[in-house]
C-alpha cells in the first residue's frame, strides 16, 4: 500500500503545475469540431503508442515513444482506399498486430502498415474484431470480419494478407467466443422466419464438430457465450435468467447447466469481465448510473487507485503493463476524452492527446444523478445538467433518449453541454422500459408507450417545477427516434407543461410504424420483439390510436420543430411528413427541416451543425431570452 501511495503522490506532483486559463463558452462550431485524437493504442511491448489524429484537413498516424518522449507522424491521405466507388479517408480504429505492425480500420476496409507508415496489405478484411490472443505476443494474426454483414470471420496475417476462414454453424451471427489461442469456440446465431430462434453452439476442440447447446425464442431470456476459459467442457456466459440483472457464470457444456457465478450485482448489470480465458479473471465492469471498473488483480488495483487519485471524478480505463507503461483513457461528464501515459517505474503521468482538442478551454457543466418517484411509486433515475448561472427557475429542456430499450450514460454529451451553455437546464429521465436498470424495470415499460413510460417523464418535470428548479412557463421537450415520439406525445398528452417540442427522426403513428417500409418492419425478429414489448396493433388499433401523436394531433397547442433525414431506414421520413401535413391542415405552428442524405442518426459535421443551429434558434425563440422578453 505504501508504494501505491508514493506513486499517487509522485504523479500528483508531476501534474500539479498548470496554467489557469479563462474558460470559453461552448458554441455550435466548437461542439461540431471533431479535430483531435480519434483513437490510441499501446504496443504490446509498451514502447510506443499509436494514435489516429484528425486536424480538420487530414488524418495522421502519430507515434509517441515513452522512453524518449519523441513523436513521429505519417499522413494517411496518400492511401488510395476505395469501397466500391467511394474513397475512404477516415480511419477510426487502430490495432497492433506486433510491435512494428498495425491494422487501420476504415469502417468498411482494413489495411496494415508498419511503424514507418508504409502500406503492407491493402485489404485484410472489412472490420477488425480483435488481435488474436496467442501466447506469442509477436503473432501478426488478427481476427476480422470479411463481409459487410459481419457474418463471415477469418484469421488474417497482417503482414502477408494470408487468410484462414473460420467455419461455424449457419445463421445470422449474434455473439462469438474465442479461446486463449484465438480459435472460435462458441457462437450465438439467429434463424429468421415465422418463428425466429436463437441457438447457442459450442466447439469442444478446434477441428471438431459443433454441438448445439440451447435454443431460445426471439422474446425469451437467453444466455450468450462470452469467453472460453482454460478449463474443459466450460464456457463463461452472460445471462439474467432467474435474476434481475445481467451477470457472468460458468456453464457446463456436458450437463447443459449454469454453474458458478463469476461476477454479479443485485442492482447493476455486469457489462464485461476481463481475464476469464485465463486461470482467474482480473477486472469487472459494472453498469450503474456511472460505469465503474473493479480490479480483482491487486497490482492493477493499486495502479487504478493511484491514477484515480490524480484524475478524480473521472472514468479512467487502463491498458498495458502494470509494472511498466500503462495507457490511461480518461473521460467524464465534463471531459470528452484524454489519453495519458503512465510510467509506473518513475511514477510519472504525461498527457499525450485529447479527443476534442477545440474544447480544451471550454467550460463544461456537470451531470447530476437524481431520482424521483413515478406516479405509482417506482423510483426513476435521471440525469440533470444545470447551466452555469445555476439560478433557480431556469428554462428546461427535457431530453428523451431513443430506443426505447436503451439508456443514457454519465458521459460527455455534446448536445447536453451545448444546451447548458445556452442557459438551459437539461433533464434526461431514464423512464421505465429503459435498459440497464434490471429486468423488472425494463419489463415495467412493456405495453406502456404513451402511458406509464410517458408518465415517468411527466413526473420528473413536475418534480423540478415543484422544487423551484425550473421555470414552469419555459419548458420544451426534445427527443430523437422513440424520443421524438415521446416529445410529440408529451405535447399532446400534457399540453399545459410544454411551450414547444422538437422531434428528430421520431415515430408519429404507432400503427404506421408496424406497416411502414422501415428495416425493422421487414425484420421477423424486430416484428416479434415489437409485438412482445409494445403490443399487437391489429388486435387493438384503437388503443394505439389513443397514444399516437398523429391521431391526436388536434390536442397539440405548442409550436413543433420536425427534423428528419431523407435517407432514414429505421423511421422513414413518411412519419414526419404525415405529421407536418396534419399540423399544417389544422393551422398549428410547425417548423420543418429535412436533411438530405441523413439516415436515422446524423453522421456528418454539416448535418450536426445544421440541426444544432436550428434547434437553438427554435428554443431561444420559444423558451429562451426572446421568450423571456416577450412575457
Amino acid at each position: 500500500m505504501m508504494s501505491i501511495f508514493r506513486c499517487a503522490v509522485a504523479i500528483l506532483v508531476a501534474l500539479s503545475i498548470t496554467v489557469t486559463v479563462a474558460a470559453e463558452p461552448l458554441t455550435v462550431a466548437k461542439a461540431s469540431d471533431v479535430n483531435g485524437v480519434i483513437e490510441a493504442s499501446l504496443a504490446p511491448d509498451g514502447r510506443s503508442v499509436a494514435m489516429l489524429v484528425f486536424d480538420g484537413v487530414r488524418h495522421e498516424l502519430l507515434f509517441h515513444f515513452p522512453v524518449t518522449g519523441a513523436a513521429r507522424g505519417f499522413a494517411l491521405q496518400g492511401y488510395e482506399i476505395w469501397a466500391g466507388d467511394r474513397q475512404l479517408r477516415a480511419p477510426f480504429g487502430v490495432t497492433w498486430a506486433g510491435n512494428d505492425l498495425l491494422a487501420l480500420d476504415y469502417g468498411n476496409l482494413v489495411i496494415s502498415v508498419d511503424r514507418r507508415g508504409r502500406l503492407l496489405v491493402d485489404n485484410l478484411g472489412k472490420e477488425v474484431i480483435r488481435r488474436a490472443a496467442r501466447d506469442d505476443e509477436e503473432s501478426p494474426w488478427l481476427l476480422v470480419y470479411t463481409d459487410n454483414q459481419r457474418e463471415q470471420m477469418a484469421l488474417v496475417h497482417a503482414r502477408s494478407g494470408e487468410r484462414k476462414i473460420l467455419q461455424r454453424p449457419p445463421g445470422i451471427l449474434q455473439q462469438t467466443a474465442f479461446d486463449r489461442q484465438g480459435y472460435l469456440r462458441a457462437v450465438t446465431v439467429l434463424t429468421e422466419g415465422a418463428v425466429p430462434t436463437y441457438a447457442n453452439w459450442y466447439l469442444p476442440a478446434p477441428g471438431g464438430t459443433w454441438q448445439k447447446l440451447a435454443t431460445f425464442g426471439a422474446t425469451q431470456e437467453r444466455w450468450e457465450p462470452a469467453y472460453v476459459p482454460n478449463r474443459p467442457h466450460t464456457l463463461a456466459v452472460r445471462s439474467r435468467i432467474g435474476r434481475d440483472t445481467y451477470a457472468y457464470f460458468y456453464y457446463d457444456t456436458e450437463r447443459g447447466e449454469m454453474g458458478e457465478m463469476l461476477a454479479g450485482h443485485p442492482s447493476e448489470d455486469i457489462l464485461g469481465v476481463v481475464g476469464v480465458e485465463g486461470a482467474a479473471y482480473e477486472r469487472v465492469t459494472t453498469g450503474g448510473m456511472r460505469t465503474e471498473e473493479v480490479w480483482l488483480n491487486g497490482t492493477w488495483a493499486g495502479v487504478q487507485q493511484a491514477v484515480d487519485a490524480v484524475l478524480p471524478g473521472r472514468s479512467n480505463r487502463l491498458s498495458g503493463n502494470p509494472r511498466g507503461n500503462v495507457l490511461v483513457y480518461s473521460s467524464s461528464d465534463v471531459v470528452p476524452g484524454e489519453w495519458h501515459l503512465l510510467d509506473t517505474k518513475s511514477s510519472t503521468l504525461v498527457l499525450i492527446g485529447r479527443r476534442r482538442s477545440a474544447l480544451e478551454r471550454v467550460d463544461m457543466r456537470p451531470m447530476e444523478i437524481i431520482r424521483y418517484p413515478a406516479d405509482d411509486g417506482l423510483s426513476i433515475p435521471a440525469f440533470l445538467t444545470r447551466p452555469a448561472d445555476g439560478a433557480r427557475g431556469t428554462p428546461l429542456v427535457v431530453l428523451i433518449h431513443g430506443g426505447p430499450w436503451v439508456r443514457d450514460y454519465w458521459t460527455w454529451n455534446e448536445e447536453v453541454q451545448l444546451l447548458a451553455a445556452h442557459g438551459y437546464a437539461v433533464l434526461q429521465p431514464q423512464f421505465r422500459g429503459s435498459s440497464g436498470f434490471g429486468k423488472r424495470f425494463e419489463q415495467a415499460g412493456y405495453g406502456q408507450w404513451g402511458r406509464a413510460m410517458q408518465d415517468d417523464i411527466t413526473a420528473g418535470v413536475r418534480k423540478l417545477i415543484a422544487d423551484g428548479t425550473v421555470d414552469p412557463r419555459r419548458i420544451c421537450i426534445v427527443g430523437a427516434s422513440y424520443g421524438g415520439y415521446a416529445a410529440l406525445w408529451g405535447l399532446a398528452k400534457t399540453p399545459e407543461l410544454y411551450r414547444c417540442g422538437i422531434s428528430l427522426a421520431g415515430v408519429t403513428d404507432i400503427e404506421h410504424m408496424f406497416h411502414d417500409d422501415s428495416d425493422a418492419a421487414r425484420s421477423d425478429v424486430a416484428r416479434a420483439i415489437r409485438l412482445h414489448r409494445i403490443g399487437d396493433v391489429t388486435d387493438s388499433a384503437e388503443r394505439f390510436d389513443q397514444v399516437s401523436p398523429l391521431k391526436q394531433v388536434d390536442r397539440i397547442q405548442a409550436p413543433v420543430l420536425l427534423v428528419h433525414g431523407e435517407a432514414d431506414q429505421r423511421v422513414p421520413i413518411s412519419h414526419a411528413l404525415k405529421m407536418k401535413e396534419a399540423l399544417e391542415r389544422l393551422g398549428k405552428p410547425v417548423q420543418w427541416l429535412s436533411l438530405k442524405d441523413a439516415g436515422h442518426s446524423l453522421s456528418t459535421t454539416g448535418q450536426v451543425s445544421t440541426y444544432y443551429r436550428t434547434m437553438l434558434e427554435f428554443l431561444d425563440k420559444h423558451i429562451g431570452p426572446a421568450a423571456q422578453v416577450a412575457r
